[in-house]
């Protein structure tokens, strides 16, 4: 079984999409509602201009009267695209499909990652390279490689990727931990490059053996508990998805 991120697009016959005042939509609300539910989704009717959503077991559309749009099994698709073909107040002109949705839990999900560990790893890492000891990046690599390695899974649909994101943020903090990666405070806030040959040679020594060399140590100490702490703020409190077009 196979589901899709998938766009049906549709003809409104009393939608304006240029806003002209001509729009009624009470006719598709009412034969959109009744076609789904006889087809056996629930109905969530929408509010404060934001329009219906159905659902059905793994699938979910927002019923926008330009493009039906959510994740569907793609068994589903032409009956489905058959029943909105042959509607009154709106018909199912095309069909677009997209990424595929995979049905896997967190630990699958967790398990593949720490398959890729080392191409992930070298990909941060070459993410965080520079041309100057002196200069720092910024912005969040990891989130970055979390998206750049992230499965789209049914249980996630809304694309938060907690679990990538935990992933990549201890990763960062490994490297930094082995010293692979250095940090320092810089003026727009933490900012970590890769390290280089000398400085990777030098924290792989023993303390004993660095005769009173700045290591980068005291920075990793400072450093991880922050990447830790974006981590944990990241994936308990993620952003908020959108809640798709309005009318």
């Amino acid at each position: 079984m196979a589901y899709r991120m998938v766009y049906l697009r549709i003809q409104c016959r009393r939608y304006d999409p240029a806003g002209t005042g001509d729009t009624d939509l009470t006719a598709f609300k009412v034969e959109s509602r009744r076609l789904f539910q006889e087809l056996g989704w629930t109905v969530h009717e929408g509010e404060n201009s934001v329009c219906d959503t159905v659902t059905k077991d793994w699938q979910d559309l927002y019923l926008h009267p330009t493009s039906f749009s959510g994740v569907l099994d793609e068994a589903n698709i032409p009956s489905l695209q058959e029943k909105l073909s042959s509607t009154q107040s709106f018909r199912c002109y095309a069909v677009d499909c997209y990424e595929e949705y995979l049905d896997m839990s967190d630990t699958e999900y967790r398990n593949i990652l720490e398959s890729k560990r080392g191409e992930i790893a070298a990909f941060i890492l070459e993410q965080y390279r520079t041309k100057r000891t002196n200069l720092y990046i910024t912005d969040s690599v990891a989130e970055y490689a979390a998206e750049c390695f992230e499965i789209r899974r049914l249980c996630d649909k809304d694309g938060q990727n907690g679990t990538g994101k935990r992933f990549m943020f201890e990763l960062v903090t490994q490297l930094l931990q082995e010293g692979r990666l250095v940090a320092a405070e810089t003026d727009n806030g933490l900012g970590i490059r890769a390290a280089t040959v000398k400085e990777r040679r030098i924290s792989s020594q023993p303390e004993e053996q660095v005769n009173g060399q700045i290591t980068i140590m005291e920075q990793i100490e400072e450093a991880a508990p922050q990447v830790i702490e974006l981590a944990n703020e990241l994936t308990q409190h993620p952003k908020q998805p959108d809640q798709g077009m309005q009318l």
